[in-house]
């Protein structure tokens, strides 16, 4: 989201020293304090910032804001913003904070309390005491200075300045940037928290809910009836390995199984509703399409997504499995129908999910392919929707609660149980 207001400066571009006047402080804390409503994310509030104090005359050619991640595989992400270059954003994944580059860094040293970091990059007296100085160097960074940012849930971020004009940063330019971390903190805060929020919200909740969530769709027992294609799953074999695998060693067959699973159908634009025990519930949201059913590509997406799934199933060795299990292996059922997508639960605990008899019959569908012996079972309206795909009739078979009896089928490409094994 671009500012009219911010002032365009080009790489090139070399302003004259100018003085820090106290209208130019007041100019950008009014512009740090007064979002308008307006949501810019990290990058392009970094982006516009950096504009700014150029336009002010700071002689900066390159920041580094690093923020912590609540994402379970990202531990932070680094926002950079480079004159000369352009700005990118990276993910540091959550093991990368045990990495030797992460414990040698500035970084480090103001995620365990320190107050600052200032180091002269030219001349005799040069102080180059971090690997990434050096690298600094190399590209002509004369003055290099990392400053905390400490929220108000007391977690500690990062973020660095740094000048390559001779001489470095004069003091009253540093002291233009400490006056204005108090702000350039708040409004940074408030950006990274949204991230947050919405990180949170789809990794519990899932895309579609956490959507409905922010929107402000919480009131409790309301819900919307939409049409979807449902998928569900469930891991063979799950009440075995609870009885005779460590603890340790059953959460680790279930992130398999649940990487596997959720992996494809996230990718082809489903929604992951519920992970439980064994089981996972998704959905891929649908509109009836005017030109028949074959035009309906989530059906494909769907299909595609389970066949991926049964494959890198198949494909986890067992020697990357606990001792005794040689394969995981899962069921999976294809149906469609309308489902209502709300809030059920207590006055004090809600869960966003979906219910409805289709849903029902999904599960009881997946039951049989114990019994039919294969591993991917769709309903005749499923096949019906998904006509590009060739499936075969299992015959019509009865489901537990449901009162007539329904044609089953399974993808022709699909081997049975006892051809996989």
């Amino acid at each position: 989201m671009n500012d009219p207001k911010a002032p365009e400066v080009s790489n090139a571009e070399r302003l004259p020293d100018v003085p820090l006047s106290s209208w130019s402080r007041h100019e950008l804390a009014s512009w740090l304090a007064n979002h308008d409503g307006q949501f810019f994310g990290a990058m392009e509030l970094l982006n516009q910032l950096c504009r700014r104090l150029i336009a002010l005359g700071l002689p900066i050619a390159r920041v580094n804001l690093t923020l912590r991640d609540a994402h379970p595989q990202i531990a932070a992400r680094a926002f950079i913003w480079d004159r000369d270059v352009g700005s990118r954003e990276t993910a540091f994944p959550v093991q990368g904070i045990q990495s030797q580059d992460y414990l040698d860094s500035p970084i480090a040293v103001i995620h365990n309390g320190a107050s600052g970091v200032r180091r002269r990059l030219e001349g005799e007296t040069a102080q180059i005491d971090f690997p990434v100085l050096k690298e600094l160097q190399a590209q002509g960074i004369t003055d290099y200075v990392a400053m905390p940012l400490v929220f108000s849930d007391r977690s500690r971020h990062y973020i660095s300045w740094s000048s390559d004009r001779p001489g470095g940063f004069h003091t009253d330019e540093l002291t233009f940037l400490y006056d204005l971390m108090p702000l350039i903190c708040l409004r940074l805060e408030v950006e990274h928290s949204r991230l947050v929020t919405r990180t949170l919200l789809n990794t519990y909740l899932g895309g579609g809910a956490s959507e409905r969530v922010i929107r402000g769709h919480t009131q409790r027992n309301v819900g919307e009836v939409i049409d979807a294609i449902i998928v569900y799953s469930d891991l063979r074999g799950f009440t075995q390995m609870t009885d005779t695998l460590a603890p340790n060693e059953v959460i680790q067959v279930l992130g398999d199984y649940y990487e596997a699973v959720a992996k494809p159908i996230e990718a082809r634009g489903g929604d992951i509703i519920k992970m439980i025990g064994d089981g996972l519930l998704a959905i891929f949201p649908y509109e009836n399409p005017m030109n028949g059913p074959c035009e309906n590509t989530q059906a494909r997406e769907a299909m595609e997504a389970v066949e991926d799934a049964r494959k890198t199933l198949e494909g986890i060795p067992s020697s990357a499995l606990p001792a005794g299990v040689e394969k995981v292996r899962a069921g999976f059922a294809l149906h469609i129908g309308p489902v209502t997508f709300g809030n059920v639960g207590s006055s004090t605990r809600l869960d966003f999910t979906v219910i409805g008899p289709a849903v029902n019959e999904a599960t009881r569908v997946e039951a049989l392919t114990k019994t039919l012996g294969y591993s991917v079972l769709a309903t005749e309206a499923f096949a019906k929707l998904d006509c590009n795909s060739a499936f075969v009739s299992l015959g019509a078979h009865a489901l537990r609660g449901v009162r007539e009896k329904q044609e089953i089928y399974t993808p022709g490409a699909v081997f049975n149980d006892s051809q996989s094994q």
